[in-house]
C-alpha cells in the first residue's frame, strides 16, 4: 500500500475515534494502540527517503530556466488573471482573455506577454510596466529563505544563474 494511502486510512481512524474520547475506555482505543505507532515510522521512512533522495538530487538552475522558458510564459497566467481582476474586470471576462491568449500561446508557442500586450483591454487595465511585473520569477522566489529557515537549513537556495 502506498504512503499516502496508509497516513490518509490512519487520519480518517483517528478523526473517528475524537468523537469517542469522552468516553475513554480500552474497547474504542483499540484502534489509535495501532495507528500511531504505524504513523511513527510510515513518518520516519518517509523521512529517511526524502532526505536521501535530496541528498543525491543534482539541481540546475539553467535547466530549470529553460523549462521555464518552454512554456512561453504560461506559468505567470495567474498573475495576470488576479492582476486583471484588481484592475476592474469581472472574474469571467478577465479568465476569458487570459484563456484566449493562453491558448493562442499554446498552440502557436507565441510569447504569453506579447499576446497579452497584443490586447487593446489588457494595455487599458494593466499599462506601462504593470503587465511586464507580473512576469518576474522572482516573485515566486521571495519567501523561499524563509521558508530554508523554517525547516533548519542555514542557506537558502543558490541565486538563479548559480548551482550548488
Amino acid at each position: 500500500m502506498a504512503l499516502r494511502e496508509s497516513f490518509g486510512g490512519n487520519a480518517v481512524t483517528a478523526l473517528e475515534a475524537e468523537a469517542l474520547w469522552h468516553e475513554r475506555d480500552i474497547s474504542n482505543s483499540s484502534a489509535e494502540r495501532l495507528i500511531f505507532p504505524e504513523s511513527c515510522l510510515l513518518l520516519d521512512y518517509s523521512l529517511q527517503l526524502m532526505t536521501r533522495i535530496l541528498a543525491g538530487m543534482k539541481v540546475s538552475p539553467a535547466r530549470m530556466q529553460r523549462n521555464l522558458d518552454m512554456t512561453h510564459g504560461l506559468v505567470y497566467s495567474q498573475r495576470v488573471l488576479l492582476a486583471l481582476i484588481d484592475a476592474g474586470l469581472s472574474r469571467a471576462r478577465a479568465y476569458d482573455i487570459v484563456q484566449r491568449c493562453a491558448m493562442e500561446c499554446w498552440r502557436t508557442e507565441a510569447d504569453f506577454h506579447d499576446l497579452l500586450s497584443d490586447d487593446a483591454e489588457v494595455r487599458e487595465l494593466l499599462p506601462g510596466d504593470a503587465l511586464k511585473k507580473l512576469f518576474d520569477v522572482e516573485y515566486y522566489l521571495a519567501h523561499v529563505g524563509t521558508a530554508f529557515e523554517r525547516v533548519g537549513l542555514s542557506s537558502g537556495p543558490a541565486p538563479v544563474g548559480e548551482s550548488r
